[in-house]
């Protein structure tokens, strides 16, 4: 713009300022004044009035607030998927599909969960007329993003993210998160910090029970027990269970707590101090943060946070390492490791598994090792959780000698190192186990279309026994075809997946699958994402059903996630029995 000041009637100016205006997309219209304020000058003193009748002034259009409802700690050089990831994915899908988002035990799913929620993305777009229910604005879409954040239990990086978060984007529901996840990472100081510092903003029972708990755990019953008699007083929900944990806290006494119907981070919290045991029915309904919260809890004796901690390892919440820690921690009597050798039997609870654990790390007895992973992994199997355990187990396997190894226990440890990532470590394992079943898998595992051999995927079917070849045919139909084999080459294979018995109501609503389709075949990889979560997932677990596994991992592949479809689809085979 160096003619402005060579002309005074600013017209070089005005033409300079108007083609800026179009090359950034900005409005421009000719017959109303336009303010130029170059950004260098925005909160600066304001510029000298003009002439309103002078023709020649710009006003451009402000821009529109950014919006930061899907900033994260991700970036794609840190694992995170590409900023770009929502182009051309409607703001009402993911408001419409995100919750439905649900913990599952598989380590796959659960890698994709936290890239998709983590990842620094340009968020999806609004409609025009946002705030609805179905088109939520910026601080609904990030509140309901981290309402998921936290049921998945990404503790310390949820926790990342709303400290990040500038202090007017904070809701409610996201303090409340804040909390919980405080409690889960076991800062019951920070947890009670935040507690003090945003009550007076909120209203509500939670907060008044939030308080108290922070007074009890402080060890101040008298302002605990005045904060219960003002909420008496105010006539709030009755919660027994929550009194219950304030007496059995404050009272110092060993109190019946039978069960607890919402066994958040922040009442488990309240249960370690107490020092109560976890009641049983809480592992199966506590969220994933809680129970690591739980599991990391130094206030509990770890005989006593071992249950939680296996589970919260295999819905993702857990380190693989931390949980093999916990094992090593647990004091064993001779007398129980004497007779475990002499004759090891399925483990029957998770101290009876700390013991098997100790014994496949130590000692070199090299034969007593290798039976004892063997019962570790068979009872893995039994409670469907074979792949998060294989990252438990993998490392125990590096100095274990694979030469002239007992082709069985091969074809076990193959299957561990596969499963846990280890493929190139699997190697030598898979060639001592003459095992076709697992030379299948380490093809499948391998990046790139695996081209089987049908022969070969239709002796891995066969192993299984009649009753289980047909469907297991059908599922390595479906997951080769989908990592990109030639039907034509599965012709073996073919005749015994078309006699799989029908599975009823295994398919997902008819909108999820198309949105699933038709988002892989347009390349948008949010969308692909989020919807191949809900396809693959059920009940807590990866989904048996072929077609669904199959349509899952093409989806994947269609949209440039190659390992991931591969890690799937082995994920799929070996949870299968494959």
């Amino acid at each position: 713009m160096r003619g402005c000041r060579a002309d005074p009637s600013l017209r070089p100016c005005v033409a300079a300022a108007v083609a800026a205006a179009a090359l950034l997309g900005i409005p421009v219209t000719a017959a109303q004044p336009i303010s130029l304020t170059p950004p260098a000058a925005i909160g600066a003193a304001p510029m000298p009035a003009q002439n309103p009748n002078d023709g020649n002034q710009i006003q451009v259009a402000p821009l529109q607030p950014v919006d930061a409802s899907w900033s994260g700690p991700l970036s794609q050089a840190k694992g995170g998927l590409p900023r770009d990831m929502w182009n051309g994915t409607s703001r009402r899908f993911v408001a419409a599909t995100l919750p439905q988002l649900q913990p599952v035990v598989s380590p796959e799913l659960d890698s994709l969960a936290r890239r998709l929620l983590l990842s620094d993305a340009i968020a999806p777009v609004a409609p025009p007329a946002t705030g609805t229910a179905n088109a939520p604005a910026g601080s609904a879409l990030l509140s309901a993003r981290i309402d998921r954040i936290y049921a998945l239990g990404f503790v310390a990086d949820g926790l990342a993210l709303i400290d990040s978060l500038p202090a007017d984007a904070a809701t409610e529901a996201i303090d409340r998160d804040r909390v919980e996840l405080r409690f889960a990472a076991n800062d019951g100081a920070g947890a009670c910090r935040d507690v003090s510092d945003r009550i007076a903003h909120y209203a509500g029972p939670w907060w008044a029970r939030a308080l108290i708990a922070c007074q009890a755990l402080a060890g101040d019953f008298a302002e605990a027990s005045l904060g219960q008699s003002l909420l008496i007083d105010q006539r709030a929900p009755p919660d027994p269970e929550f009194d219950a944990l304030i007496r059995a806290l404050s009272e110092r006494r060993p109190i019946r707590i039978a069960r607890l119907g919402d066994p958040t981070p922040l009442r488990l919290a309240l249960l370690a101090a107490a020092k109560h045991p976890l009641p049983v029915e809480a592992l199966a309904v506590a969220d994933p943060a809680a129970l690591a919260g739980y599991a990391g809890n130094q206030a509990v004796p770890p005989d006593g946070r071992l249950a939680a901690a296996e589970r919260a390892e295999a819905l993702g919440a857990l380190p693989p390492e931390a949980l093999a820690a916990l094992y090593g921690t647990i004091t064993l009597k001779p007398e129980e490791l004497a007779r475990a050798r002499r004759a090891t039997r399925p483990p029957t609870d998770a101290h009876e598994r700390a013991l098997l654990y100790a014994l496949a790390t130590s000692g070199t007895d090299l034969a007593a090792r290798m039976i004892a992973i063997e019962a570790l992994m068979a009872d893995a199997e039994r409670r469907s959780v074979f792949v998060p355990m294989a990252r438990v187990v993998a490392p125990i396997l590096a100095d274990i000698p694979s030469v002239n190894a007992d082709p069985k226990f091969a074809a076990m440890a193959a299957r561990i190192l596969l499963a846990a990532g280890s493929t190139a470590a699997a190697q030598p394992w898979v060639i001592a186990s003459q095992d076709k079943a697992v030379l299948l898998l380490s093809r499948v595992a391998l990046p790139g279309v695996p081209q089987i051999d049908a022969g070969l995927a239709r002796n891995a079917a066969a192993a299984a026994g009649n009753a289980a070849a047909s469907p297991r045919a059908d599922l390595l139909y479906s997951l080769l075809v989908a990592l990109g084999d030639d039907p034509a080459t599965l012709d073996d294979l073919t005749p015994s997946a078309l006699t799989a018995p029908l599975v009823p109501g295994a398919l997902p609503n008819a909108a999820l699958w198309d949105a699933q389709q038709r988002a892989a075949q347009n390349g948008r990889l949010g969308e692909t994402v989020l919807a191949t979560l809900l396809l693959a997932a059920s009940g807590g677990h990866l989904t048996p059903e072929p077609l669904l596994l199959g349509r899952a991992v093409s989806g994947l592949r269609a949209v440039g996630l190659d390992s991931d479809a591969h890690a799937l689809a082995l994920e799929a085979a070996i949870d299968a029995g494959i």
